[in-house]
């Protein structure tokens, strides 16, 4: 809401420390505790669906779990004395009711559930927790026609505010290292970086109220009635639906799209609905030893699309891209992804392996070749918006494409080998990509020849991206950490500090500024003092052990085993989730075969444990000697 709406804000930094309020309020509270007392009175702990985190608002504010009474004695002690002073403790007595209701399973995310659905709040502008007495199905709908919020709002009960507020605190747990016991500085990271926020509408009771107010205590913003008692925590103050869905989005911790430049449209026969089309190829045009795809750095005097011959069965694209560097790994990855933007027209569809290029025509499809060269141009320029100078040449003749193809696999060879030899050490810049960070804020994939992404995605995807391309361009809601930033960005690679360990200025210098100093140094080839940052998406989690022998060990992405130590992948994730962990450190299956692999470690004579999977995928690299461990269930 801006300073001309009918709502109004106090988004204040507080968490009501040392704040007293008025008798009339200070009753709403009392009563609200008492409340919290009686439904509390003879229930025991009982575990929730949770082995990592069970009792998670309670073990926020103990660092040793406290009995009941212990906790219903820390609420009375200042309840008509101060009753503000002691919201925090209210809720670990919220908790203490809620796991001993017979739904809770119901609502409570168990451990590799919530993992997910943190890692998927990055596509989304946050949680909601709906209170009071409202239309609950509408309000959903009246702010997801705006926005895209995932709601958890428990059962519609005054204590369903639970379900957020257990999540809030484990995700601080996990991606924000907050230690047990530590309710302040937890409280900051859910201001900071939990993109939870409630939504109040229509009447509360004196327990809904109580137990609002302590979720703000704890750091999570609110959208409240106009008559809201409180003069305290992070507010927008509105009755009005229209308003509510409006305001959502205006706290800082909640997630935003990076604003999008206007790309060019697609022409009128381009779907993006037909790129899933079936059909029986009636005709197809390419796939012989003539045909070819090729994308060209060079100087492009006249922008647009170029057709030479007749359509005969052999067919030859040229793609000029004057644009700097323009090196082999951008012109092979705007080749290898440009040709399916062809499927978007109906009865059509783009075939290209990285040498042989075809296009297959259903029955009564006229494709007109000015239409192939269009498409290219502009499905280049929309997933690039930065490349504004290219030419797309459409080659039919037949004289033309037998000579110009073997000319073009020559010149594919010669980049193949300028990849192949690609280094750390020759190569210019490194890349970063921060599309974790909504939700691990402590990390910066760091992006090197010899140590490609984590979550298996192409090197080059992020290299062209950060050069040419708008952001992740996939859904990705920045947090505040980067709200107006490229997901992906180059990055001078500076002075190499440690050649065995892969630590390098540049990439240290990138992370401090990137995760606002939470991160500081990364060593790309070491796992023991500063290894490189975990995000969620890691394909393979490589890890000290001493069994069966000290070394390392590596498990594939949902291994359902354990390794010789007890570990399973979700101990191994919930250690590395969005953090730097000594001893354990992320990576995709490319980083097996890359002349740094564990440099610091002395590469694979240091491991001593795989899962099947990662045999496979190691193939003949894998040294004799490397125990495999059973396959999944």
């Amino acid at each position: 809401m801006n300073e001309h709406g009918s709502a109004h804000e106090n988004t204040s930094h507080s968490h009501s420390s040392g704040a007293r309020l008025d008798a009339a309020t200070e009753g709403i509270l009392e009563r609200g505790l008492d409340e919290l007392l009686r439904l509390t009175a003879g229930m025991e702990y009982r575990p929730l669906p949770s082995e990592i985190y069970p009792f998670p608002l309670t073990r926020a504010l103990y660092a040793e779990m406290p009995s009941p009474e212990a906790v219903r004695a820390d609420v009375r002690s200042r309840l008509s004395s101060d009753p503000v002073s002691v919201l925090e403790y209210a809720l670990a007595l919220l908790e203490l009711h809620e796991c001993n209701q017979p739904d809770i399973a119901d609502h409570f995310l168990g451990d590799m559930p919530f993992i997910h659905a943190c890692f998927n709040s990055k596509r989304c502008n946050g949680w909601i927790a709906l209170m009071g007495a409202m239309d609950r199905p509408a309000m959903e709908a009246a702010i997801n026609r705006r926005w895209q919020f995932k709601f958890f709002s428990g059962r519609p009960s005054p204590t369903g505010i639970y379900i957020l507020l257990s999540m809030l605190a484990r995700y601080g747990f996990v991606y924000g290292r907050i230690p047990f016991g530590d309710v302040h500085a937890l409280s900051h990271f859910v201001e900071e970086f939990c993109p939870g926020l409630i939504v109040a509408h229509g009447p509360m009771s004196d327990l809904e109220l109580t137990l609002s107010l302590a979720a703000m205590k704890m750091g999570v913003p609110a959208i409240v009635p106009a008559a809201y008692p409180f003069p305290l925590g992070r507010t927008i103050r509105t009755d009005a639906s229209e308003e509510i869905a409006q305001a959502v989005a205006a706290f800082p911790n909640i997630r935003k799209l990076l604003p999008m430049p206007e790309l060019p449209p697609l022409p009128d026969y381009c779907d993006p609905e037909n790129q899933g089309q079936e059909f029986q190829p009636r005709r197809t045009w390419g796939g012989t030893p003539e045909s070819f795809c090729i994308v060209r750095k060079g100087r492009v005097e006249s922008p647009g699309v170029r057709v030479r011959g007749r359509p005969n069965g052999s067919i030859g694209i040229v793609v000029t891209i004057q644009a700097e560097p323009m090196d082999a790994f951008d012109r092979r990855y705007i080749e290898s992804m440009m040709v399916g933007a062809l499927s978007m027209i109906r009865g059509v569809k783009g075939r290209f392996d990285g040498d042989s290029f075809a296009i297959d025509l259903a029955e009564g499809i006229d494709l007109a070749p000015e239409q192939i060269g269009n498409t290219l141009l502009i499905a280049i320029r929309r997933t690039w918006p930065r490349l504004d100078r290219i030419e797309v040449e459409v080659i039919l003749d037949p004289a033309e494409l037998k000579q110009a193809a073997p000319l073009i696999r020559a010149e594919k060879a010669q980049r193949s080998a300028e990849i192949a030899a690609a280094t750390e050490e020759n190569t210019n810049q490194f890349y970063q990509c921060v599309g974790c960070s909504p939700f691990a804020p402590d990390h910066v994939c760091c992006l090197t020849p010899e140590r490609t992404p984590q979550c298996a995605r192409p090197y080059e995807m992020i290299k062209t991206g950060a050069l040419y391309g708008y952001d992740d361009v996939t859904n990705i809601h920045h947090s505040a950490l980067h709200r107006e930033i490229n997901s992906f960005r180059a990055i001078e690679k500076g002075r190499c500090l440690d050649p065995l360990t892969g630590e390098w200025e540049g990439l240290n210098a990138g992370a401090a500024q990137l995760s606002h100093g939470r991160t500081t140094r990364i060593q790309l080839h070491s796992l023991d003092r500063f290894p490189h940052t975990g995000c969620g998406c890691f394909r393979m989690i490589m890890f000290k052990t001493d069994l069966p022998r000290p070394g390392i060990g590596i498990m594939n992405s949902g291994y359902a085993g354990r390794a010789p130590d007890g570990r399973t992948w979700r101990d191994l994730h919930y250690a590395l989730a969005g953090k730097q962990t000594a001893g354990l450190a992320g990576a995709a299956p490319p980083y097996l075969h890359s002349p740094k692999f564990l440099k610091a470690h002395g590469g694979w004579g240091s491991v001593v444990w795989v899962t099947p999977k990662i045999a496979a995928a190691a193939g003949e690299t894998l040294p004799q000697g490397v125990e495999v461990g059973p396959a999944d269930a």
